[in-house]
């Protein structure tokens, strides 16, 4: 069995912080299976109990057993990979995003929303901006109203008219851009409520929100002519299942407070 089909196989026993270990693991096994067990907890932002604990919720008998793992992936020969082998990691990919989320804890950015006057959400991208959008026509339908604005957008004007008890949303795929950085401190130093979204790792706007949300992203080798794409659909999974998971929060709540649509 390969560290792949362990991960599937015991998936539902993972937390955020097994999951943030595998997601390095998964995208540097070439590496990570000469690392030491404290250079994988450097990289991994994690203690090496948090290591050994990871490897024996797979059935493994520590970080050792897992380096043997890796390493006979690593040296296992190349063969040609199928075109349906494309298909089928890309759906476990998605399914495996799904399941993260689902498993997610997000009550506590839940409590920020749910006692919000206004929730603003900002785009740092098209695609940010589309998936704040998509957050926005949910939770429209669902009555409550959402305002959403990108860069193009006079910042300033936005964070004048922020009170505290206002909650901005903030989605970023790699937090890094000054752009999110420089709109976080300004919040921070307002004490505004933040929750950010972005991918699945660490980022300097993570740290700078009261809250953080996460979604995982792919990158895959084309057929044919090798090129890489990244794809990130699992961003539009999370709205929807943020979206739900927040209907359920708020049905054992009660009546929120945020601004409803007449």
């Amino acid at each position: 069995m390969t560290i792949d089909e362990l991960v599937n196989k015991y998936y539902e026993n993972l937390n955020d912080s097994d999951l943030y270990i595998w997601n390095y693991i998964s995208k540097n096994k070439s590496k990570t299976c000469n690392y030491t067990i404290e250079e994988l907890a450097k990289c991994c932002n994690v203690s090496k109990t948090s290591i050994i604990r990871f490897a024996k919720k797979l059935s493994l008998s520590g970080f050792s057993e897992l380096k043997v793992y890796l390493k006979l992936e690593k040296d296992k020969p190349a063969f040609e990979t199928k075109e349906e082998d494309y298909l089928n990691q890309l759906c476990l990919n998605y399914s495996e995003s799904a399941q993260s989320l689902k498993n997610a804890n997000m009550d506590s950015a839940f409590e920020y929303i749910y006692n919000a006057k206004r929730v603003f959400i900002f785009g740092s991208g098209s695609i940010q901006l589309n998936a704040a959008k998509e957050i926005y026509r949910l939770f429209f339908n669902g009555g409550e109203y959402f305002h959403y604005f990108d860069s193009k957008y006079d910042i300033e004007d936005v964070m004048y008219n922020l009170t505290e008890s206002d909650v901005m949303m903030i989605i970023s795929l790699n937090g890094e851009s000054d752009t999110v950085i420089d709109l976080a401190k300004k919040l921070k130093l307002k004490n505004i409520p933040t929750i950010s979204v972005t991918q699945f790792k660490i980022n300097t706007l993570a740290t700078l929100s009261t809250e953080s949300l996460y979604f995982s992203s792919h990158s895959y080798q084309l057929p044919g002519n090798g090129r890489t794409v990244g794809l990130l659909s699992s961003l539009f999974i999370f709205t929807e299942i943020f979206y739900i998971k927040y209907q359920i929060y708020k049905n054992k709540k009660g009546n929120p407070q945020l601004d409803r649509v007449d």
